[in-house]
């Protein structure tokens, strides 16, 4: 029975380590369907809300009721009679070779279950790699808040020892948890409360005395230092995922939009170049002439957009100036400059959500007519 003792807690904290093992060929099908549901779910709950409500479930941990053939698996010495959590690594390979006997019928949902978890992790992770720093650190911090939530009501006895040898977090664990010193100093710096400087706690031949509570804040930290960091592992398919990212990036950034008549009616590419232009990113050229035909073409005068680019780094006014005046057709042969495709946008990476339509026009003169059709409605 292939990684039964861990699939449980897999199930409930996909980001753990043996969760690798499930995730070597992520094909589509029913459970990429499902985890790609799930995934949507979270996330949008975690940008928008902040939190995503898990909830563990019992935890049988089958290697207490097995004789553990797999020790030689371990090349760290960390099984005999019961586990050795200080020299566990939380590698899975012990796991691989489990031998354990429980019905096909439950091993196989449990295994489909974890699946979905861990896919859905891995979909999330992948889609929120390519948001703004901003973004990341939202999802990053609600995420390792909402796990740490879920820990506090977990009624494994064991799952502070395996959180411990998934992050390296040295522990001692008797009547109290005690943590390393120095893994609760990177943590306890982050944390203003009072209650959490060095004086304030019990210490004891290099470890520091907390109760469980107080692992997983520890435990949190961790992992927000994690999930905020680059994910490469990209998968095809998530576009509805990307646009729950896209979507929320541009909402953070809108309260910040001057200037900008019927911002909420631009494309969401067409919004990014924008909002990317307020916060002084350096914008390509490509999405410089895209944003400039569109909002030309949707009526804004030269100087309008001329005052979009003033928060550019390499703003300059007067070639700024000719080059609006020249795509306005006011320069040259007069031509004026059409809006580029959505192909076009996507061939120079300016696409960044799957609106269904073929030309960034298209879609704004859908949301204009339908905004007109509101407000007779309202009348």
């Amino acid at each position: 029975m292939r990684l039964l003792p861990i699939l449980p807690f897999i199930l409930d904290y996909p980001f753990l380590r043996p969760a690798k093992f499930l995730a070597e060929n992520i094909q589509r099908g029913m459970v990429f369907n499902a985890a790609l549901e799930r995934a949507e779910e979270i996330l949008e709950s975690l940008l928008k809300r902040g939190h995503y409500e898990f909830k563990p479930e019992d935890k049988p941990f089958y290697c207490s009721a097995c004789d553990k053939v797999c020790r030689d698996a371990c090349d760290r010495d960390a099984i005999a009679e019961d586990f050795l959590w200080d020299r566990c690594n939380l590698c899975g390979e012990c796991f691989l070779r489990c031998d354990y006997s429980i019905s096909p019928e439950s091993y196989r949902e449990m295994e489909i279950r974890a699946k979905v978890s861990v896919y859905s992790y891995i979909m999330m992770r992948s889609a929120i790699s390519r948001a703004g720093e901003g973004v990341r650190r939202r999802f990053a911090t609600s995420l390792a808040r909402s796990y740490r939530h879920a820990m506090e009501s977990d009624q494994s006895e064991i799952l502070p020892e395996i959180l411990a040898s998934n992050f390296s977090i040295k522990i001692i664990k008797n009547e109290s948890l005690w943590v390393h010193v120095s893994d609760y100093l990177k943590a306890a710096s982050r944390i203003k409360s009072p209650e959490w400087k060095l004086v304030s706690r019990n210490l004891r031949r290099g470890y520091v005395e907390l109760d469980a509570l107080g692992f997983y804040r520890v435990v949190e930290e961790r992992m927000r230092d994690a999930f905020f960091e680059p994910f490469t592992i990209e998968i095809e398919g998530l576009e509805s995922l990307m646009n729950i990212v896209t979507e929320y990036e541009l909402s953070r950034k809108a309260g910040r939009i001057e200037g900008v008549k019927d911002f909420d009616l631009f494309p969401p590419c067409m919004r990014k170049i924008v909002a990317d232009l307020k916060d002084s990113a350096n914008v390509p050229h490509t999405a410089r002439f895209a944003i400039t035909t569109f909002m030309l073409n949707v009526g804004y005068s030269v100087e309008e957009v001329l005052d979009l680019f003033r928060n550019a780094p390499d703003f300059d006014e007067e070639k700024a100036r000719y080059q609006i005046e020249h795509i306005a057709g006011q320069r040259g042969a007069g031509k004026e400059y059409d809006v580029p495709s959505c192909s076009t946008m996507k061939t120079y990476h300016n696409c960044v959500a799957e609106c269904g339509v073929r030309h960034p026009m298209e879609l704004y003169r859908r949301r204009l007519y339908e905004g007109r059709g509101r407000k007779a409605e309202g009348k």
